[in-house]
């Protein structure tokens, strides 16, 4: 039997991980500035600002709190979808499934481009922040949808505390 409301563990980490990755994408530019500073002086251990220090630390901080949501994720119960059309479900699954991929995934090729360095896996990483910035604003518009169009107030309820 799946649950109606996510458990608190979800919901604190669903919020914590969004004010993150919201600070994240606001402070990014000062990870880019340090990259091509490092990048014109490829010796180690240059390059580190204190914007690439606490880029750095709070990516990796959303990895780990993301490994431990996909964790909760494949171990506890959680609300059933919606009802919704076949596609509306399709691209509410892979956005979810795209979020864990991407959150996680990010702070490795970020240490990566960082470390090897690799204009490339910087190029990766960049991208794929833009496509992250995409999936937030299609998971709070499927959010709104559900809400105010589709009249199923307990989607968005369900991840709110109380």
């Amino acid at each position: 039997m799946s649950a109606t409301k996510y458990t608190a563990p979800h919901m604190m980490l669903h919020w914590l991980i969004a004010v993150a990755v919201g600070i994240q994408i606001i402070f990014a530019d000062a990870m880019g500035a340090s990259f091509d500073a490092k990048m014109e002086n490829i010796e180690i251990g240059t390059g580190w600002t204190g914007g690439a220090i606490f880029h750095a630390l709070l990516g990796a901080t959303i990895g780990i709190l993301m490994l431990w949501r996909l964790a909760l994720r494949l171990t506890t119960d959680i609300p059933p979808p919606p009802e919704s059309a076949g596609v509306i479900q399709t691209v509410s699954r892979a956005t979810h499934w795209l979020f864990y991929a991407i959150l996680i995934g990010m702070p490795i090729v970020g240490a990566l481009a960082w470390f090897i360095p690799s204009e490339t896996l910087a190029e990766v990483h960049d991208v794929t922040g833009k496509v992250l910035i995409g999936l937030i604003v299609l998971h709070i518009a499927g959010a709104l949808y559900h809400h105010f169009v589709a009249g199923d107030k307990a989607v968005l309820r369900r991840m709110l505390p109380r």
